[in-house]
């Protein structure tokens, strides 16, 4: 089922509900300031993708439960075309049949009710599945929209490593 259409298999450009990903460490922060931060946690890696492990942590004003909604991000791996997080609402890969970056999970949790705008706080996670592997080379994950006006929105990826671990992805059953 290369096309994604809904069916009883499962679409070929997910990752694989039977296999244990390898990790790639990142710790990484795409944006660190007084009251928001964005970081790459680590990269998940399948023989035929890698799925991006986000965290953010917003405090005061900033703080709803939209957050990473308002966020679109890409990446870009050595001179080749940047991928832009697809459609967030969209259930399939591109038609296309070009590198996908999309969005496969998505949690929050955090008290948005305080009466003191600068008390609220918002944790949140997110996952960002881009398909297929990355080449070889090294890349960036980056916010591009919107401008949140607090300077570098970006961290490195290892494109060499996380194609690397693919090898180390094992299957459920032998």
């Amino acid at each position: 089922m290369e096309n994604g259409e809904l069916n009883f298999g499962r679409p070929s450009w997910l990752p694989p509900d039977d296999v244990l990903p390898a990790i790639v460490p990142a710790g990484l922060f795409l944006i660190r300031a007084e009251r928001i931060i964005v970081a790459l946690s680590h990269v998940s890696v399948y023989p035929n993708g890698c799925m991006l492990d986000m965290r953010a942590s917003v405090h005061g004003r900033d703080a709803s439960p939209d957050f990473f909604d308002q966020l679109v991000f890409g990446v870009q791996f050595g001179t080749g075309r940047p991928v832009v997080m697809w459609d967030k609402t969209a259930p399939c890969g591109r038609p296309d049949g070009q590198p996908t970056l999309a969005l496969e999970q998505y949690g929050v949790q955090g008290d948005f009710r305080e009466e003191s705008v600068e008390n609220r706080r918002g944790d949140y996670t997110l996952r960002l599945w881009l398909h297929p592997l990355p080449p070889p080379e090294p890349g960036t994950l980056s916010i591009v929209s919107p401008d949140l006006g607090l300077g570098s929105a970006s961290c490195p990826l290892d494109g060499p490593a996380i194609v690397a671990a693919a090898t180390d992805a094992r299957p459920y059953w032998r």
